[in-house]
């Protein structure tokens, strides 16, 4: 009902191992073609970042995730439909 809530798992090696104490930043495109800045935080319990984007707005979001991994950055695209 707040909007849409956002779960990013960074991790590394065959056995998946979390990541945390990295930036994580996303850039999201609105289904109306505005954009908005994210700064996701980390859950230690559930062993990923997550932030809650307060849109309801129907439509096809664009999203753009900037890691940055003891300064090495890693980014990653996906879009999804509300």
């Amino acid at each position: 009902k707040e909007g849409v809530h956002l779960d990013f798992y960074l991790q590394k090696g065959d056995n998946h191992q979390a990541i945390p104490n990295s930036k994580v930043t996303g850039q999201i495109q609105l289904p109306n073609g505005t954009q908005k800045n994210l700064t996701f935080k980390y859950d230690a319990e559930g062993k990923h970042y997550t932030v809650l984007l307060p849109e309801k707005a129907s439509g096809q979001y664009q999203v753009r995730i900037i890691a940055d991994v003891n300064g090495q950055k890693v980014n990653g695209r996906f879009s999804f439909k509300q």
